[in-house]
């Protein structure tokens, strides 16, 4: 495969990934603009809509400056017509990150890595300039350099991650050789056991929110009946609900974990206690949990068990055999048991503690004037709760895992073949 053809096919790409980025709001706009609207609306409001979605969703904080005669209307305060909206909907971010994974993932980028990674971010920078110089407003208006930048970060930590989750990557194999004796066994075990903590909460986060969602059906439905939306209101309120549901996960997320998280100053959800006076216009907040009574506490457990679960499944990779004594006397101190499972558990806490921070920080910020001013999460507050679930979880994950294979090897030698009789 020659290097212009690869600059090509990577262009092309990057070119469908932002297309499909933008064209999920901008795609159903159009037909409310073709059908509802019957052209008497210019085009280009549509398309400032659906790009300042996609730069929002990409963490580029938008600064909405309305006039005085809207404001009044809105039933807002002069000193609130000029707000900030900064909280992030994760769903184009992790659409670009999604892509960004797969393109590092193609066997061209063996061939060719300078040429795909410089071609892609190139790409993707200036699409996104020019998205973001046609959607300029005095309304709604952005940082042009961060919105520059931004969505070519999601795309190249999607490169990076793909780079490092193949066995020939050269930073993996440089690592190996450099460390010392049982360094990589730590490191390797320490990430994995992180990374799977924090994907065991998110999986299990969905699904609670899943089921929430099911069961607080007429809840939903009734929120949304009392907007009596138009079509427009309609579509509007299908896309962002739609990409704000991996915010939600995320809210829900710090819920589970213990200190919860805020929507303004009108509503705080925790398991120690759920304050709601007033929620954004978002029917499927509806499906957000309430109260969980005396008993609600104890879900904080859940992230916990998510690192024991993760630990004990990395266990196997340090290395040792379950004939191994517990301290070795006259061994490196590195070579110890208990040194190199307390490191893994430090390394696992640090993986875990940066992958939900990053997408902490984006959904934390504002989603409008007065109560909404303030939104998400407290950062200092989950991180310590996190690290704490994590690193507990993950000291009693390697002990099971390491109980549980101690257990399988002293069965007794005749079990498993009268096992295989009865059946």
């Amino acid at each position: 495969m020659k290097a212009r053809f690869a600059v090509l096919v990577t262009a092309l790409e990057t070119l469908v990934v932002v297309g499909i980025g933008v064209g999920i709001f901008f795609a159903p706009l159009s037909v409310v603009w073709a059908l509802d609207d019957q052209f008497a609306t210019d085009l280009l409001v549509y398309w400032r809509a659906s790009a300042d979605i996609w730069l929002l969703g990409h963490g580029v904080p938008l600064t909405i400056s309305l006039p005085a005669d809207t404001a009044q209307g809105l039933g807002l305060l002069a000193s609130q017509s000029n707000f900030a909206l900064s909280v992030a909907p994760l769903g184009p971010a992790l659409l670009t990150l999604w892509f960004g994974f797969r393109m590092g993932r193609r066997d061209m980028v063996l061939d060719f890595p300078v040429v795909v990674w410089v071609t892609s971010l190139l790409t993707l920078v200036g699409l996104s300039y020019a998205i973001a110089w046609s959607a300029r407003h005095d309304v709604a208006s952005f940082p042009l350099v961060e919105a520059t930048v931004a969505p070519s970060l999601f795309m190249a930590s999607g490169l990076i991650i793909a780079s490092w989750t193949t066995k020939w990557s050269p930073g993996r194999l440089w690592l190996q050789q450099v460390m010392p004796p049982g360094g990589w066994q730590v490191l390797s075990s320490g990430v994995r056991a992180g990374i799977g903590s924090f994907a065991i909460l998110i999986g299990v986060v969905s699904v609670f929110f899943a089921v929430s969602l099911v069961v607080s059906y007429a809840t939903v439905i009734g929120l949304f009946e009392s907007l009596g939306p138009s079509v427009v209101g309609l579509v509007a309120l299908f896309v962002a609900q739609l990409v704000f549901v991996p915010t939600l996960v995320v809210w829900l997320a710090a819920w589970l974990i213990g200190p919860g998280f805020q929507l303004g100053q009108a509503a705080q959800f925790s398991p120690l206690g759920t304050d709601i006076q007033a929620l954004p216009a978002l029917p499927i907040l509806g499906a957000l949990p309430q109260e969980v009574g005396p008993t609600g506490f104890g879900v904080v457990v859940v992230p916990l068990i998510a690192a024991v679960i993760a630990a004990a499944l990395s266990e196997r990779g340090l290395g040792y055999s379950v004939g191994d004594t517990f301290w070795t006397p006259g061994g490196s101190l590195f070579s110890q048991p208990p040194i190199r499972g307390l490191l893994t558990a430090i390394t696992a806490t640090a993986t875990a503690v940066l992958m939900l921070w990053i997408p902490a920080v984006l959904v934390t910020g504002s989603l409008g004037p007065g109560r909404f001013a303030t939104v998400g999460l407290d950062l200092p507050a989950v991180m310590a709760w996190w690290a704490i679930e994590v690193a507990l979880g993950t000291l009693l994950g390697l002990a099971a895992g390491r109980g549980f294979r101690w257990v399988r090897a002293h069965e007794q030698p005749g079990q498993h073949t009268q096992q295989s009789v009865a059946r």
